[in-house]
């Protein structure tokens, strides 16, 4: 497609004509996924974050004014759902490795259900922090069976494997995180079980 034809088809892109957009869209794709790619070092991931600009462009072609390129533009939605990718991994990252950690876990502030009483809402989160207050508070070895065995639910075989020590070890650290944990509540004034 020469530059001469381009604002023909953008013009007929933006009336609707898919054929119009499917040329516009031949011509500039080995860019934008150049672009992509170099960005992301993955040609599948960059593929697939070609396909959704040219998905938004379709969407927004009735916004392109003219102000600048057509290639300057598409590139500019390129960029933009990149940095969409990367967020979105970055908040993946965080909550799968939240879920696997108990020192991210513990900092995590889940959603309170709405439905509930304000009272109510604001007396279990405060009940909430002081849980993560006692969890920290524990020595480190101590928190990562507690997690393991309260959060994750995994047996005494796998902790056991997990923090390579022996079974009784593993126990005594849960009896002993239990007994701390307990006191600390009681002294807070949380019911404890």
């Amino acid at each position: 497609m020469s530059l001469n034809e381009e604002p023909q088809y953008i013009r007929q892109a933006i009336a609707g004509d898919h054929a119009a957009f499917d040329k516009l869209y031949r011509a500039h794709y080995a860019q934008i996924f150049a672009t992509l790619a170099r960005r992301t070092g993955d040609r599948d991931v960059a593929d697939d974050l070609a396909q959704t600009t040219f998905l938004r462009a379709f969407r927004s072609l009735k916004a392109f004014r003219g102000d600048a390129a057509f290639s300057t533009w598409l590139t500019q939605i390129a960029l933009n759902v990149h940095r969409s990718h990367l967020r979105a991994q970055r908040v993946r990252h965080r909550w799968i490795h939240g879920m696997e950690d108990p020192e991210i876990a513990v900092d995590i502030d889940y959603d309170l259900i709405r439905s509930e009483n304000p009272e109510r809402i604001v007396q279990q989160k405060q009940h909430r922090e002081l849980v993560r207050q006692g969890i920290r508070a524990l020595p480190a070895r101590y928190r990562r069976a507690v997690w393991l065995r309260y959060v994750q639910e995994w047996s005494y075989e796998e902790i056991t494997q997990a923090l390579q020590v022996p079974m009784g070890t593993v126990k005594t650290w849960l009896n002993r995180s239990r007994r701390q944990l307990k006191g600390e509540f009681r002294k807070l004034g949380l019911q404890t079980i």
